[in-house]
């Protein structure tokens, strides 16, 4: 078993199989990681999903559960927890990259579950990288160095950013950023202004016309099916096969595997 994993494996549920990840039968045509906010008070994975079986993604959408608490302060105050989920998710996106060579592989972050995603990215091994990765409300700080994660991505980050996302502007200055800086702009509310790798980074800032798909500037309203599905997915479709006509992920059988949440 990888070091690394047998770090975190006490914070895994009980669908891991030999200390490995269930990957389920889309994951054939790919996978999307989601890495939830602070607390999990989101439930952002069901709009995901939603949002994306919609556009006609084919592949598997996998929720990594990091947090301790359901009780958002707690969970950004405890950084070490984000980081071993980092760990934990690398973990996971190496043996998904070794079963399915090849596949793409995408990555959402939401809020604190932002920092997990990009230090997934840094402690994945050399020669192992994702396709591209969407931020949503992101709580790093707005000039932290991504650099080293953008190694291991082939595309672009794509950070969606409101100056209305009133968690930014005021909890999470007091508790910090997800890395630890106080009293500084989160990236999920200026945009992310890393001090390299700027120009395969894309801040998308908001907009009035998102509003009519259920994203209005709010800390965890990106995750709306309809915005998914109309913008959100786009980062994504390109690298995959159009689902045949009349097919959605709902009409093909799946089993629900959980690794933290991972499903």
């Amino acid at each position: 078993m990888n070091g690394r994993l047998g770090l975190t494996v006490g914070c895994l549920l009980a669908s891991l199989a030999g200390c490995a990840p269930a990957f389920g039968p889309k994951a054939a045509n790919g996978i999307t990681f989601y890495c939830p906010g602070a607390g999990n008070l989101d439930f952002g994975d069901a709009g995901i999903r939603a949002g994306l079986e919609r556009a006609g993604y084919r592949g598997q959408v996998a929720t990594l559960m990091w947090t301790v608490s359901f009780n958002p302060a707690i969970d950004q105050a405890l950084r070490l927890n984000a980081r071993l989920g980092g760990t934990r998710l690398a973990d996971v996106i190496e043996k998904y990259s070794n079963e399915y060579p090849g596949r793409q592989i995408n990555l959402i972050g939401l809020s604190a579950g932002t920092g997990v995603a990009i230090w997934a990215l840094e402690d994945l091994k050399e020669g192992y990288q994702v396709d591209n990765v969407v931020l949503l409300g992101s709580s790093l700080w707005h000039r932290y160095d991504v650099s080293k994660a953008l190694r291991h991505v082939k595309g672009k980050i794509y950070n969606y950013h409101s100056s209305s996302d009133i968690i930014l502007a005021g909890p999470m200055k007091l508790f910090g950023t997800i890395d630890g800086v106080f009293g500084e702009d989160g990236a999920g509310a200026v945009g992310l202004h890393s001090p390299r790798g700027r120009d395969r980074i894309v801040n998308v800032r908001w907009r009035p016309e998102y509003g009519r798909y259920g994203y209005h500037g709010g800390h965890t309203d990106a995750t709306s099916p309809r915005f998914v599905q109309a913008y959100l997915s786009k980062h994504f479709m390109a690298g995959q096969a159009a689902a045949r006509p009349g097919e959605t992920l709902a009409s093909r059988p799946e089993s629900v595997p959980r690794v933290g949440r991972l499903d």
